[in-house]
């Protein structure tokens, strides 16, 4: 059987060397290259033999894993993704799914659990989380939260006003004041500017285009 070649696309260098040396611990792979922005990948798999992409959502520059991974997946799509993040916005999981990605795996994860996702994808499976990992946020777990409030919270993190989530989410402007509100509640933060900046922080929200696209 031939080994087959990984390409890992990671920009943060202690993070690629992680990834690297789990690839290393397995009989069946190898690592064929690294790169640190997304959008070279879709050249790099053109010019060499590459059996699965191991791809960071958020990479070098801004640059999207997911728009890679989509771009990969239609002109290559024998070859395939593994998209890992250290982010917990749930949205990421959504959208992979969306532009098949083959697997999905989170950085803080055990590192046996990774090489059982890529041997397992590179036989033809495809591994997914059950659910996103919570995090703290002040008096609460990210799970306390409802849908709205999660949605709510998102959209406050864009910069939109009360009058602009309510237009978004079809609901009353009352009710996002009272989503805010049980959110402060529930977490114990005095005001919305800190509610922000922990959610961000905790990188339990993303805001920008990746999550547009």
């Amino acid at each position: 059987m031939s080994v087959k070649q990984i390409l890992i696309v990671e920009d943060q260098m202690l993070a690629r060397q992680y990834l690297c040396s789990c690839i290393e611990k397995s009989t069946e792979c190898e690592v064929a290259g690294t790169l640190t922005r997304a959008d070279a990948a879709l050249r790099q798999c053109g010019e060499g033999h590459i059996d699965l992409v191991v791809m960071d959502i958020c990479t070098e520059n801004d640059s999207d894993g997911l728009n890679a991974a989509e771009a990969i997946k239609k002109y290559y799509p024998r070859i395939k993704i593994v998209m890992v993040t250290s982010m917990l916005e749930g949205r990421f999981l959504d959208r992979a799914r969306k532009i098949g990605a083959d697997s999905f795996w989170y950085k803080d994860s055990p590192s046996g659990d990774l090489i059982g996702v890529i041997e397992g994808t590179l036989a033809g499976g495809s591994f997914w989380p059950d659910k996103v990992p919570t995090v703290q946020l002040g008096n609460a777990l990210s799970c306390d939260l409802s849908d709205q409030e999660m949605e709510t919270l998102r959209l406050l993190c864009e910069g939109k006003t009360n009058a602009e989530i309510a237009v978004k989410l079809h609901v009353a402007e009352s009710s996002v004041r009272t989503y805010i509100h049980r959110m402060l509640e529930k977490t114990g933060y005095t005001n919305r500017n800190r509610l922000m900046v922990a959610a961000v922080s905790k990188r339990l929200v993303v805001p920008g285009s990746q999550l547009d696209a």
